[in-house]
């Protein structure tokens, strides 16, 4: 089966023949609790977390994935990307 990469509002999408099995995004740390929607109508088999800014030291704490989106508190200020994968 042929992967197709594509690109959507909150970030990328991977799909083998019409399923999505990929979603991914970026966000700001705020010190706090954030809701972020992964994409998917049920909890993901994956969900990856990597900090993105380079000499700094981010701290993920409080992490849980539900079936429409995933709650993580992240260190003020700092950027991080995720990656939900349904395989």
């Amino acid at each position: 089966m042929a992967k197709v990469l594509g690109l959507m509002a909150s970030g990328m999408y991977e799909e083998i023949p019409n399923v999505v099995i990929q979603h991914s995004g970026t966000s700001e740390g705020t010190g706090t609790d954030q809701e972020i929607s992964h994409g998917f109508s049920a909890v993901p088999k994956r969900l990856d977390l990597i900090p993105l800014d380079a000499g700094e030291s981010t701290v993920f704490s409080a992490r849980t994935v539900e079936p429409t989106h995933f709650h993580i508190t992240v260190s003020v200020g700092r950027n991080f990307g995720w990656i939900a994968a349904d395989w």
